[in-house]
């Protein structure tokens, strides 16, 4: 399955992958994002650098668009996963065992950024800000180069598009 996925070379290619992917639902249906598109865009604006080992290993990158005392603030994470091939289940199973590394407990989708995971950050020092709430989310799944699928968070619905 994994042939069949363009490999993106920069923020931009990757970008375009997303934005593909968005297109490419039917208007009207449960998975049609058209109405979250400027949410997306802000989403997609939140990260220009484009890093080396989305090229060469499976990672996960997340950005989490939160509601910091009475401001929008952006929240970055990338994760990178084992050098070997995944599906979607069990990169779900590894990040939750990564969070039980942190000595966090399981949750259903672990793709996207928890508020515990946020407050660990701020306690470690990788955030100067305590979130009030979780406004919007985008996790891509990267598979050596290429967007194997993206996720997006919108209050408490989700919708994970497969590449």
């Amino acid at each position: 399955m994994l042939f069949n996925i363009r490999p993106v070379k920069d923020v931009p290619g990757v970008k375009r992958e997303i934005i593909r992917l968005v297109e490419r639902q039917k208007r009207g249906t449960w998975d049609d994002l058209s109405p979250f598109r400027k949410e997306i865009d802000e989403l997609l604006s939140s990260f220009s650098e484009f890093l080396p080992s989305w090229k060469k290993a499976p990672a996960v990158f997340r950005v989490a668009r939160v509601q910091a005392g009475g401001e929008a603030r952006t929240y970055t994470e990338n994760i990178e996963l084992p050098d070997i091939k995944h599906d979607i289940d069990m990169v779900l199973q590894m990040l939750n065992h990564m969070r039980k590394e942190k000595g966090l407990a399981e949750v259903k989708m672990p793709l996207f950024v928890q508020p515990d995971e946020m407050s660990l950050a701020f306690k470690a020092g990788r955030i100067d800000y305590q979130p009030d709430s979780i406004l919007s989310q985008l996790a891509i799944v990267f598979q050596k180069g290429g967007i194997m699928l993206a996720g997006f968070v919108f209050g408490r619905d989700f919708v994970l598009l497969e590449n």
